[in-house]
């Protein structure tokens, strides 16, 4: 299973707040010009920003000099807490556990499948943990 691309539309989203917001004083930044400047379709920018106010790492303002803002400096968001913003609840891997055999081996073999997918997605989420955003600036 893969994930959907708003892991890398919401880091690049967030760069390029901050990137603006360093420029110009902290403006609120228009949902439409992200998506423009970014080229993510306006329903997908919109939904990736509202996973990220969710998840307090933006901040949303309405009417005419509303938009989006960082909620907290770049250098205390990591890569996990974007992942677990923009992919809220779901599982790395999924287990087919559809299986018609019956036995002991069989159950003692899907622990084990479920055991070490597991430990594969802690690592990843343990590895996301230690990059923070502004790590990947230049």
């Amino acid at each position: 299973m893969a994930y959907s691309t708003a892991l890398s539309q919401g880091i690049s989203i967030l760069l390029y707040i901050h990137g603006i917001a360093e420029e110009h004083c902290n403006n609120f930044l228009s949902t439409k010009v992200i998506s423009e400047q970014l080229n993510i379709p306006v329903p997908t920018t919109v939904k990736v920003i509202r996973n990220l106010n969710n998840a307090r790492l933006t901040i949303a303002k309405e009417g005419a000099k509303g938009g989006i803002l960082l909620a907290r400096p770049l250098a205390e968001i990591t890569l996990l807490d974007v992942f677990l913003a923009v992919e809220p609840g779901k599982a790395l891997f999924k287990i087919h556990t559809d299986v018609t055999l019956q036995g002991k081996e069989v159950d003692e073999v899907k622990q084990k499948i479920a055991d070490s997918l597991q430990a594969a997605e802690i690592a990843m989420q343990n590895r996301l943990k230690e990059t923070y955003l502004i790590d990947l600036m230049g």
